[in-house]
């Protein structure tokens, strides 16, 4: 190459070369059709150039009088491979290997997913409820629990879901299906049901966030006869009701459906009050229901004169529940 010709760019160096085997192969150019195999298309750089120099036009006659028919680089690699194939096919007599020396192969298994049936029980004696996980190797895990309030078959339902859910969390278990006989939890969480009790919209909500979180969780309703281990737990967690008389109990754990209030999805909305309690705080009725029922007094002297004074006009008449199973001592003057 002359000093000037090592001042070409590479796509004119690649044209130049194109143009040096034209000229010694001149005489296999015009007889046959020729594959241009290249990173890149000297063709179509003469061809595309707005103005051409006195150099390109030169080359531009010269391409002009062949047939040249550019190809990839890269589709000819895959091309090869393919025809190698299909030239040399495996005879059947052959043994096939599954041995592939000196390569590293790479095996990704692709587990079944998780499956997890829930149910919960609740009648006028107490509530539980029951959840069975189900293991891609067989495996079973059962867990039973009490509900200490008394509560709606569709509040214990709920509430089954959602123990079931945070220990699948806890356990990392993204991928996991999930199972349950009430058509009303199933729809609900499927969106084909609406949630008009006020008593079901937060374990609704926190259910949601729960599966949420787990990702790749799905949720089908099953006949209760395809549920039968996980309603079994829930009616054995259920009839583990208190006994009649006085007995003191430590509660260690206590579960409650978390507050919904700082979720982003109902900020600045309304919230949906189930039931309200007050807590370490007495009621100044309840010493006069206990004197009436039971004749317990205070141990204070000055107390106990008081709530004799006060009962002399009071008369306990009976008691009623209200809608939330909360006992109410209706008293006349």
């Amino acid at each position: 190459m002359t000093p000037n010709e090592l001042n070409y760019s590479p796509i004119e160096k690649l044209c130049l070369a194109l143009i040096f085997a034209i000229q010694k192969l001149k005489h296999y150019f015009q007889a046959h059709s020729v594959r241009l195999i290249s990173r890149a298309n000297p063709i179509k750089y003469v061809m595309s150039r707005p103005v051409l120099s006195d150099r390109l036009a030169r080359w531009y006659l010269q391409l002009q009088q062949f047939e040249i028919i550019y190809v990839p680089q890269k589709a000819v690699k895959g091309q090869v491979l393919a025809d190698f194939l299909a030239d040399h096919p495996i005879p059947p007599e052959w043994e096939l290997s599954d041995d592939l020396p000196d390569e590293d192969v790479l095996l990704i298994e692709i587990r079944p997913p998780w499956k997890m049936y829930f149910d919960g029980a609740a009648h006028r004696h107490g509530a539980g409820a029951g959840i069975v996980f189900v293991t891609p190797d067989g495996g079973i895990l059962l867990y039973s629990f009490t509900l200490s309030h008394h509560c709606s078959n569709n509040v214990a339902e709920y509430q089954a879901l959602i123990l079931g859910l945070e220990i699948a969390v806890d356990m990392e278990q993204l991928d996991i299906q999930i199972y349950g006989d009430s058509q009303l939890v199933v729809n609900q969480l499927l969106g084909s049901y609406e949630v008009k009790k006020s008593e079901l919209i937060p374990y609704h909500k926190y259910a949601t966030q729960l599966m949420r979180r787990l990702g790749g969780a799905s949720i089908k309703h099953v006949p209760r006869r395809e549920n039968k281990q996980a309603d079994a737990l829930a009616a054995l967690a259920s009839s583990l009701t208190m006994p009649d008389h006085e007995i003191q109990v430590r509660v260690c754990r206590k579960w409650v459906v978390p507050s919904l209030i700082d979720d982003e999805n109902i900020e600045g909305g309304d919230a949906h009050v189930v039931s309200t309690y007050e807590i370490d705080k007495e009621d100044w009725r309840q010493p006069l229901v206990d004197y009436l029922k039971y004749q317990k007094l205070p141990e204070e002297q000055r107390r106990r004169t008081d709530i004799r004074r006060r009962a002399l006009v009071l008369s306990c008449t009976r008691t009623r529940c209200t809608e939330d199973h909360l006992k109410v001592y209706c008293c006349a003057v």
